[in-house]
């Protein structure tokens, strides 16, 4: 074999050599970023604690984008405080993105941008919930966005959509599990789950049980159906006067729990807010419901050192005093 037919068969021999790696590097990739999304669909179906925050988390750190946001009908959620300059760009294009019907790269709308927008479609199971997300828009350097970005996440998108089902339908299930479908406040069975959380917690916390006061008697007299809308009232009352992160329950009948954790500096405030409550609930469902009812509330601050029956107990003795007491009145203890 002559020298110039030599090197070119090197040649050729060495392209189709690099040509092979490159296709076992790409097929091992592939192969890699199937094995990662099997193991986040895993994690995520069997990790009940894996709520959209995290999803938007995941994407983050699954895609390399700098920031994501994700619009649902009732919030956005975003890596970026609603004050950055780029999370104000974005929201006022919230319209335009929830509009977008396939992928969309947009590279002239920030400048140095690249923004990607992905509409997300709903399970039939989420279909008609409270409750979806309508899109994901991640925002990229634009010198750093190419086509192997590019394809990675049209596969990994298509991953991330399946795991916001995952997390709306169990949300879905959850609500129809743990919810009382009148009043829409947690049920018993989510009662007894909670607070063990907060046992487990071993935090400072509130128990505070609330009764209606004759409540019978003014159901019978003013009927079901009246007795259903202040039903439905005192739980939407409880959760206006209590924060956003403690929890609303009807146990049952006309009786309500709320949950919440507190600490030494909430004490002297809670208590003077809870002592304001009957009077409070007096004014406000005679002007919502026409309707003169009182009711009993017992309170127990307690430190979580406790087992689940202690602590029942305990505030249905506090309760109980305020019945006796001739009720529209509050007993609260604190160990604080």
């Amino acid at each position: 074999m002559e020298n110039r037919d030599f090197e070119l068969y090197q040649m050729t021999a060495e392209r189709v050599k690099d040509d092979a790696l490159q296709e076992n590097r790409r097929l091992l990739r592939q192969l890699a970023e199937k094995e990662q999304s099997f193991e986040i669909v895993k994690q995520v179906h069997f990790n009940r604690n894996i709520d959209l925050r995290t999803l938007n988390d995941i994407i983050i750190g699954c895609t390399g984008c700098l920031h994501t946001m994700m619009f649902s009908n009732k919030k956005i959620l975003s890596d970026m405080e609603p004050q950055n300059s780029l999370y104000k760009d974005l929201v006022l294009q919230r319209e335009r993105f929830e509009g977008a019907i396939q992928l969309e790269i947009i590279s002239d709308l920030i400048p140095g941008y690249t923004t990607v927008v992905y509409p997300v479609g709903t399970s039939d199971l989420v279909e008609g919930h409270h409750h979806h997300v309508k899109c994901i828009v991640m925002l990229y350097p634009t010198h750093l966005m190419d086509q192997e970005i590019l394809t990675f996440l049209k596969s990994f998108m298509i991953v991330n959509e399946v795991l916001i089902n995952i997390v709306l339908t169990r949300e879905r299930m959850l609500e129809l599990i743990e919810t009382d479908p009148m009043t829409k406040a947690y049920n018993r069975l989510a009662w007894r789950e909670s607070i063990q959380r907060y046992l487990y917690e071993n935090t400072p916390f509130f128990i505070l049980f609330l009764d209606l006061d004759n409540f019978k008697n003014l159901n019978d007299t003013l009927g079901h159906q009246m007795g259903d809308e202040i039903l439905k009232f005192t739980a939407d009352w409880l959760k206006i006067h209590f924060r956003s992160d403690d929890r609303v329950f009807r146990l049952g009948g006309d009786e309500f729990a709320v949950l919440g954790f507190v600490n030494a500096l909430d004490d002297f405030i809670l208590e003077e807010k809870l002592s304001q409550l009957n009077q409070s609930f007096i004014q406000e469902v005679k002007e919502a419901l026409n309707v003169s009812i009182t009711t009993s509330l017992g309170c127990y601050i307690t430190l979580g050192d406790k087992d689940e029956t202690e602590v029942y107990i305990k505030v249905d003795e506090l309760l109980y005093k305020s019945k006796a007491k001739g009720r529209n009145t509050i007993t609260v203890y604190s160990e604080l």
